[in-house]
């Protein structure tokens, strides 16, 4: 097994990565709002292909999500 040697700074960096990545999440656009509201919170295709649907602009174009 290899060892590894960090210094303090370094492993402190390492772990404020971690952290701030983690922190980050990605706000829902429209489209996928409004198939949640459509289709539940649950990964499913229906659910996948409207919002391929909507991005293109063929759905739910008038409706306030």
């Amino acid at each position: 097994m290899k060892t590894i040697t960090l210094t303090e700074s370094e492993l402190v960096e390492m772990i404020q990565q971690i952290v701030t990545e983690k922190k980050k999440k990605k706000k829902k656009d429209r489209c996928h709002r409004c198939a949640d509201q459509s289709y539940g919170l649950e990964t499913s295709a229906y659910k996948s292909g409207a919002i391929v649907k909507c991005r293109k602009g063929e759905q739910w174009v008038g409706k306030k999500c």
